[in-house]
């Protein structure tokens, strides 16, 4: 079958790739398979210029089939989560390319209960749209659904939000990204706390634009010059949270995960004592867990898989060193706002006004990360040159490190990642990765 999602939804160029009609598609597939009689379906969006018309395609395809049509605004990823499932809506859809440039878009959808749809569910849309929806038939006329707006149901989302929040003495700027948290996330923090927004006046085009989480350079000089306690950067659909402390160094989602996870075993809250990541989770964190006797656990790629591993174990946070945290207790995915209450309190609980104990807390395996664009021509990583590299690479790095190459799910691309605490190890396998790509 022809793959139409990927690793987080359906993504690509807008327009060109993600058409309007693929989207009205989408539509469709999802009012029939989760809205079989009637009911309604959420729709957010990001703040991307081809966001609307995204929106009006789905909105389309949904109501054909007799299902209402919701529309929440810009609004963050999870906020429609969140509201999909307290709502009993049958589901919930964001437009949305994430960390992605603005010229990308995609859809990502959550069932009734707030959850991204399985891989079962992607395959079952997948088939209606690519069988042209044979044998379904459309509403009656009297029977089409309705497209409704909706821009105060994001004020429940935010009175959540806020209460798990606690009043803090901290100085901290937050960098919106120009996304999707712009105006939301304001009303959260700008009472709490002595704060600061980057970044906040979206035009369709600067999304992700230098900013936010995929770029924190700005955000780490800012922070040091004008002697903040922490920043914290969303991306563009405010599910990734990442953060630098008071001396402009970063603090991943590993770090992230590795010191709220710590607090939660001293106060005898993180049973079953077991943390999931994935295969990008540092070994530096990995040997962190371990040396506190923290249970790990390692899915694919993808906060979805992460979220499945966790409802399996029990396990009450996770996530990828990207920012995606899921705290399981709070939420159904990831959500930058909530990762953000939890470091904030976390800090201030702590009286970490020095936040650099959390950048410090372990040491990362030093790391590289290569990215080869590709066509549907030249996926080098069936080529039997590049395996032989890759088991070349492996043979020497042995135990002190690793390499691991995948196919991104989001973008036209082979991302190479490889990291260990061997220096020298990791020059040689740095320049084995650049003669190859310089060949290609």
């Amino acid at each position: 079958m022809e793959k139409i999602f990927g690793t987080d939804g359906v993504r690509g160029v807008a327009i060109s790739e993600l058409t309007v009609d693929l989207a009205m598609r989408i539509g469709k597939a999802a009012a029939n398979l989760f809205a079989p009689n009637g009911g309604k379906i959420l729709i957010g969006k990001d703040t991307r210029i081809s966001s609307s018309s995204l929106e009006a395609a789905i909105s389309a395809g949904i109501t054909s089939f007799g299902v209402d049509a919701v529309l929440l605004g810009v609004v963050p990823t999870p906020a429609v989560a969140y509201l999909t499932k307290i709502s009993n809506s049958n589901a919930g859809i964001v437009i949305s390319a994430s960390h992605n440039s603005f010229e990308f878009n995609g859809i990502k959808i959550f069932n009734s209960h707030g959850f991204k749809i399985s891989e079962i569910e992607q395959n079952k849309i997948e088939s209606l749209i690519l069988n042209n929806f044979k044998n379904i038939k459309y509403c009656k006329p009297e029977n089409v659904g309705i497209i409704k707006r909706d821009r105060y149901f994001i004020s429940k989302y935010i009175k959540y939000l806020k209460r798990l929040l606690r009043s803090i003495d901290l100085k901290v700027v937050f960098d919106f990204a120009n996304g999707a948290a712009s105006h939301c996330a304001i009303k959260v923090f700008n009472e709490m706390m002595r704060c600061e927004f980057l970044n906040e006046s979206p035009d369709g085009i600067n999304i992700n634009q230098n900013c936010g989480s995929t770029d924190l350079f700005f955000l780490s000089r800012y922070v040091v010059k004008n002697s903040f306690d922490l920043g914290i950067a969303f991306d563009g659909d405010a599910d990734r949270c990442l953060a630098v402390d008071k001396n402009g160094e970063i603090i991943d989602g590993d770090h992230i995960i590795a010191a709220v996870a710590l607090d939660m075993k001293k106060n005898s809250e993180l049973e079953p004592n077991t943390v999931v990541g994935t295969i990008m989770s540092n070994m530096g964190f990995e040997n962190f867990l371990k040396e506190n006797e923290i249970n790990f656990i390692r899915t694919q790629i993808g906060d979805r898989f992460v979220i499945e591993k966790m409802k399996q174990s029990g396990a009450l946070i996770g996530g990828e060193q990207s920012g995606h945290v899921i705290f399981s207790k709070y939420s159904t995915t990831g959500d930058a706002i909530l990762t953000a209450i939890m470091l904030i309190n976390l800090v201030s609980r702590l009286n970490l006004r020095d936040s650099s104990e959390i950048s410090k807390l372990f040491k990362p395996y030093p790391q590289f990360i290569k990215n080869i664009k590709i066509s549907q021509e030249n996926n080098i990583l069936e080529t039997d040159n590049f395996k032989k590299l890759i088991k070349k690479i492996r043979d020497f790095l042995a135990d002190s490190g690793r390499i691991f190459c995948r196919k991104s799910g989001t973008e036209p691309l082979i991302r190479i990642m490889c990291e260990s605490n061997n220096l020298n190890n990791l020059e040689r396998a740095e320049q084995e990765l650049n003669k190859f790509i310089s060949g290609i």
